[in-house]
């Protein structure tokens, strides 16, 4: 601003130039480099995959992947048979595991050749496993009579199965008793714990009788959960009917199991 001769003001307005937009900074690059590495990552990934022989990717699977059963999934009240390739010792032999794992396969292929031996046994019965050792489930319509812990006949044959896996393997074994809600013993137990806790033991003194003394007793126990896990709701008969049954969970020696 200023002023002329007359005094007057002169006004002076000064215009600005077209410039350039401000830059959006350098954000995208981060997020471009981020994309750029999870490409890489995945496509290193697949590349791994398709060079597994197919024995490896289902030894591999097995060995990582939990297969517990899901309750809704669970048929006649068992964890459904995890099924492990015949040809899948070749992919362990293969591939260096741990010697935990490699007792886990070594067990569970046991436990899936014994259940395979009839189709009563594979829909009455359950392989899975978790970090710790491999657990088997059998319902008590081919162990037991509903308020009763007497051996069936045809418990024989699961119980055989299972001390001769005691026998292959270096194992230690929980056998687990369980009932459902309604179950009394018949006036022959004060309680349910008492009855799952017989069963359990019949169980035990089998597989002893069995060994014929080459299994130690301090190798196994016998432990009865009444109707405290249940693996359905105690809604229906199907249901309690799939809650009564007998665990038996094999693990290392070096761990504690209940």
């Amino acid at each position: 601003m200023a002023k002329n001769k007359g005094g007057s003001t002169i006004v002076i307005k000064k215009k600005g130039g077209e410039g350039h937009a401000a830059h959006h900074g350098g954000s995208w690059k981060v997020a471009y480099a981020d994309f750029v590495t999870a490409m890489m990552a995945f496509f290193l990934l697949m590349w791994l995959i398709a060079a597994l022989k197919p024995q490896q990717k289902e030894s591999l699977a097995f060995v990582f992947k939990d297969v517990k059963g899901n309750p809704t999934e669970i048929k006649q009240g068992v964890a459904p048979v995890s099924f492990i390739p015949s040809d899948a010792k070749l992919g362990m032999a293969e591939m260096k595991l741990s010697e935990k794992d490699q007792l886990k396969y070594e067990v569970a292929m046991l436990v899936k050749e014994l259940l395979a031996q009839s189709q009563d046994m594979q829909n009455n019965s359950g392989l899975s496993s978790d970090n710790a050792g491999v657990l088997m489930q059998v319902n008590n319509s081919v162990m037991f009579a509903q308020n009763s812990a007497v051996l069936k006949p045809e418990a024989a044959k699961i119980l055989d199965g299972v001390a001769d896996i005691l026998l292959a393997q270096k194992v230690n074994l929980v056998i687990r008793g369980h009932t459902d809600d309604t179950e009394n013993g018949s006036g022959l137990y004060p309680s349910k714990w008492e009855l799952s806790a017989a069963r359990a033991a019949a169980s035990l003194r089998y597989i002893l009788a069995k060994g014929n003394g080459a299994i130690a007793a301090t190798r196994m126990r016998a432990v009865g959960y009444a109707d405290s896990r249940p693996l359905l709701p105690d809604i229906d008969a199907a249901n309690r009917a799939a809650n009564r049954r007998v665990e038996f969970y094999y693990h290392s020696p070096e761990t504690e199991a209940w």
